[in-house]
Order: structure tokens, then sequence, then C-alpha cells
């Protein structure tokens, strides 16, 4: 499974620090161009909080110029082909789809067309950002992760969905597979979605009518010929092959000149579901007593609303604002191409599929320790 969990725990969130610290270090090369070991020492000067801030500003300037870029490319005459090869002119390099060397089995993999500097946005992760408590809505909640390799989360928790996306321009024509559900419902998904018991609602909502539209416009709004939009066909190295990116969440403004080459939408809870503890998440929190969380399950399922529990405030300044992405960054220079290849982390309390070997086996105890 294509996911990073959120940073949860205290030796998680130390991770998350060194991982911010790792960035800092990759961005400032690529935007300073200055020594390795001056950049190690400016970035000892500043606190966790300034390298953040100035991680987050170089990639969404990346993500920017990838913008950008696809919409000068756009309705150049050849198609996309000249429409990569115009935002290679302006970035540097496109990224495209094609047979995975990483394995026997690995299917279709990912590669750039020119050359991507040292610290420098390779990709973007394309698809829906669950927000928050909006994770419910997903397909087949809480097992979200069966039959769907593409789910990736990012450091807040906010979890991306790159399966209806696809391929973009070169997908299979289905109309539907784009956003797909919870937002574009099947006839027999709407009327089950209505009709629904109670208790159904409690345990599998859906999104309201109004919600559904809105997102549907927004996401049918977006341009699926993205040469860049391609991040969730990495494939993990063979063994014996490091990684060349990392993967880092970036918050993208909404820009009205852009905002169509940015390929994420973000899928918030409805107003009705923000502000109370949902089931799952009640049975599901380590933290609580047994009993206690029965307790608070029961109450959720059948009490009068104002007894529910009130949930974890979400950061009301991301609700409908910046667009909530997931980019891979190089860790090195990239070559003309050169496959791309994610560490994917997966956990060390789970059996990993026969193919998956660990590239740092103390960094991982340490993340999921």
């Amino acid at each position: 499974m294509r996911c990073v969990r959120a940073y949860a725990s205290s030796a998680r969130a130390t991770q998350y620090e060194a991982d911010v610290h790792r960035l800092y270090l990759l961005t400032s090369r690529a935007r300073t161009g200055r020594r390795a070991d001056d950049i190690v020492a400016d970035a000892a000067a500043r606190t966790h909080d300034a390298r953040a801030a100035e991680v987050a500003a170089a990639l969404r300037a990346d993500v920017c110029a990838m913008a950008r870029a696809m919409v000068r490319a756009d309705g150049e005459v050849g198609g996309m082909a000249a429409a990569r090869a115009r935002a290679t002119a302006a970035v540097g390099h496109h990224c495209y789809v094609a047979a995975s060397g990483a394995g026997e089995r690995a299917g279709d993999g990912l590669y750039v067309r020119g050359r991507v500097d040292m610290g420098r946005v390779v990709a973007m992760y394309p698809g829906l950002a669950y927000v928050g408590r909006a994770v419910r809505y997903m397909r087949g909640y809480p097992r979200v992760d069966v039959g769907n390799a593409y789910l990736m989360a990012r450091s807040d928790g906010s979890v991306i969905d790159g399966k209806p996306w696809g391929r973009g321009d070169e997908g299979d024509g289905d109309e539907s597979a784009w956003p797909g559900y919870p937002i574009r419902l099947s006839e027999e998904e709407t009327r089950a979605a209505d009709a629904g018991s109670f208790l159904e609602r409690l345990l599998r909502p859906t999104l309201s009518r109004a919600r559904r539209d809105a997102l549907l416009a927004e996401c049918e709004s977006l341009e699926r010929a993205n040469a860049f939009a391609y991040a969730h066909f990495a494939n993990h190295p063979p063994k014996g092959v490091k990684p060349n990116v990392v993967v880092a969440s970036v918050d993208v403004p909404r820009d009205p000149e852009t905002r169509r080459f940015v390929p994420n939408v973000n899928v918030e809870p409805d107003d009705e579901d923000a502000d109370t503890e949902d089931v799952w998440s009640i049975l599901r929190d380590g933290e609580r007593p047994i009993g206690e969380r029965a307790r608070d399950a029961l109450v959720t399922l059948f009490g009068e609303r104002g007894d529910r529990r009130v949930a974890k405030p979400m950061d009301a300044s991301k609700l409908d604002g910046d667009i909530r992405s997931l980019v891979l960054v190089a860790t090195r220079d990239i070559e003309d191409g050169e496959e791309v290849l994610l560490n994917y982390r997966l956990s060390t309390h789970v059996n990993p599929p026969s193919w998956y070997h660990r590239v740092d086996a103390e960094e991982d105890a340490r993340r999921w320790g």
C-alpha cells in the first residue's frame, strides 16, 4: 500500500521534524546553490517552524511554476506531445508513465523526460484529498485500503486517493472513473444513500447532495492532461537500489489562472459531521479506555446530538482554503529517461508483500515505533 501514515506519537513527531529538516537542506540547495556545509549551518541556526515555512514556500513555488507551464502549453498545436515539450522548456522536465524496471510485477512506473535538479519537485500526487473526518466518506470505510494501493497520507493526516485519477489524459475513456465515489454516485448508490437506515447512515455516511454537486463541478473543472500529475505511479525501488525522491506535503493557493492544473480536490466533512466524533474514530482510539470507547460509541449512535463527544478541532483556515496536495521531491539529480523511485516506508506492524524490502530498517523502526 502506497501510504505514509500521519505523525501521531511523539516518536513520529520527532521523525516529522527530521523529514522537514531534510527537505530544508534539499530545497535550500536547489534555491540558493550554496555549499552543503553552509546550508547545514544555516539550518541549525533556525527553528523548526522557520525551516518548515521555507520548505512550504519552496514547494509551493515549484508546484505553481509547473501549473503555469501547463497553462502556457494548453491548446498547443500538436496536442499533448507539444504541450509536454513546452512544459519541459519552461520547467526543465515533464513526467510520463511506462513499464517499470523495478521488478517483474511492478507494472507501470514513473519516468522523467528532461532533467530534475536535486531539491526540486518532480511530480504532483493527483486525486481526492480527504480532510480530517471526511475519510468516513471513502469507499469501504474503515477498510479503505482494501483493493486500493493508491492511498497516501499527508503529515497532517489528510489522505489523498490517486486511484480515480488514473492516467489522466492517457486513461481508458471511462468518464465515470474521475472523480468516482463518493462524489459521483451511481443511481443505485444514490438511492442507497437517500434511503439508508439511521444506523447505516451513521456507520457509512455519504456526502450531502449539495456538497456532491459542488465537488463534482470542481473535479470536472480540472484539466486531466497534466504532464506533472503522475506521482501515484512511482514504484518502490528494487533491492540494492536507492530511492531518488521523497514525499512532501504542500498546500497550494487557489489561483484562478492555474487552479485547473493542480490535480487535487479537498473533500471536507459536511457541516453536520464536522463537530462530533464518528463511531470508528472512537473505537480505534487506543488512548481511550475500552469502557469509555464503548460508552462514547453508543452515545454517538443513539444519543442526543448535544450529548456526543466533540471531535478534535480542525484548522478552520484550511477548510475550503488552500488545496491539499502531495509532491515528490528529488533527493539527487534525476536524469532524462530515469525512473522515479519512492521508499514506500510500509509499517513495521504488518507483513509486507513479497516484493517489498526495507530501504532503511532503522528509520522504519523509529517511524513506526
